[in-house]
């Protein structure tokens, strides 16, 4: 689960200043208002939109700003963390934003979705919104957030109220404060799906600029959209591929290299990845295909050899991955991911 970062405001400042590129002048800030995101021009008009401050984003997002108006890809974990990205984006343009793209329906992408609803167009595959639209509040990723939470609070006071050092107890305080305010923030979630879906394409046109909309396939979940900018050659990429490894708690694992393949047809440069930085080229679909076809293949026979999936989980070796990958530090992968590998392997995965 993301935990919330707390900052101090002189450094958030100092910070997101520093990752504007000289086209995107900041507008006036308030000292007690700082950014809660650091914008990068990718292409003339196009920035990653990555949270660097309080309240957290979960998740990046991309700013498309069009000759009228502004496309925004992803709303981040949050209703309050969508109010800072539409605040923040007012140090780059005035243009209204008019569209927000959801890449896929997991929490941390999509809980900003209402604060957008009233002046923009939500646009998502069909599978997103029937998943935004379905019984996500008690099942699923966001269902065990909201039932984690309380329990993640109560133990951090714990070890506030039982730690010694004056030092280390106002670091655990710091992060209560972060936590509170983190829960506060996601229990007002109201789940909001697309209400413009598309199954396969859909292309919309500003101005001189071509944004396309594609579903590749199966993978990290059943509705993953990419947005290509053919002109500018950028891709936001969603969740599909990420800088490390992506979750895998509703993935399709035996399906996603498919969709990667296709992914790599399309004639990008720079991709915008719904989670770590911006990253240029092709080669980080390599990995992740090798990747994932490795942890099939080892899951599928412990399956086939009835082993369940916590021992799975704990024998399952991804080492040879590290060169692409320095997180694997031996044996073993989280046990949601086999869980969910065996699932598909058995026709039960949603």
């Amino acid at each position: 689960m993301t935990r919330c970062r707390v900052a101090l405001a002189v450094g958030l400042l100092a910070i997101g200043g520093a990752l504007f590129h000289a086209q995107a002048p900041l507008g006036p800030l308030s000292p007690s208002q700082p950014l809660a995101h650091a914008f990068t021009q990718i292409a003339p008009g196009v920035y990653s939109a990555v949270g660097i401050g309080t309240p957290t984003a979960g998740s990046n997002s991309a700013v498309i700003v069009n000759q009228d108006d502004v496309v925004v890809v992803d709303a981040h974990i949050s209703p309050e963390s969508g109010r800072a990205l539409l605040r923040d984006i007012k140090t780059i343009t005035d243009k209204p934003v008019r569209v927000l793209v959801d890449t896929h329906f997991h929490y941390d992408h999509a809980n900003g979705n209402q604060v957008f609803a009233p002046m923009a167009e939500i646009i998502g595959h069909e599978y997103t919104r029937k998943r935004l639209a379905g019984d996500i509040l008690q099942k699923g990723m966001f269902s065990e957030l909201l039932t984690s939470l309380p329990r993640q609070l109560d133990d951090l006071k714990a070890r506030a109220a039982a730690e010694q050092s004056p030092d280390a107890r106002a670091r655990l305080e710091q992060q209560v404060r972060g936590q509170e305010a983190f829960t506060r923030q996601v229990s007002e979630t109201k789940p909001t799906p697309p209400n413009v879906t598309l199954n396969d394409q859909l292309t919309l046109y500003r101005g001189e600029r071509e944004i396309r909309l594609i579903y590749l396939g199966r993978g990290h979940t059943g509705g993953d959209v990419v947005v290509y900018l053919p002109k500018e050659r950028v891709l936001c990429s969603g969740d599909l591929l990420v800088n490390q490894i992506a979750n895998l708690v509703d993935g399709y694992v035996n399906e996603w290299p498919a969709a990667l393949e296709k992914l790599r047809g399309l004639d990008f440069t720079d991709v915008i990845p719904g989670h770590g930085d911006p990253f240029k080229g092709k080669e980080r679909i390599d990995w992740f295909q090798a990747y994932l076809r490795d942890l099939w293949t080892q899951a599928q026979k412990l399956h086939a050899d009835g082993i369940p999936a916590p021992e799975a989980a704990r024998r399952v070796d991804m080492a040879a991955h590290k060169p692409h990958y320095p997180g694997i530090n031996g044996p073993g992968v989280p046990l949601a991911a086999v869980s969910r590998i065996y699932a598909v392997m058995d026709g039960r995965a949603e």
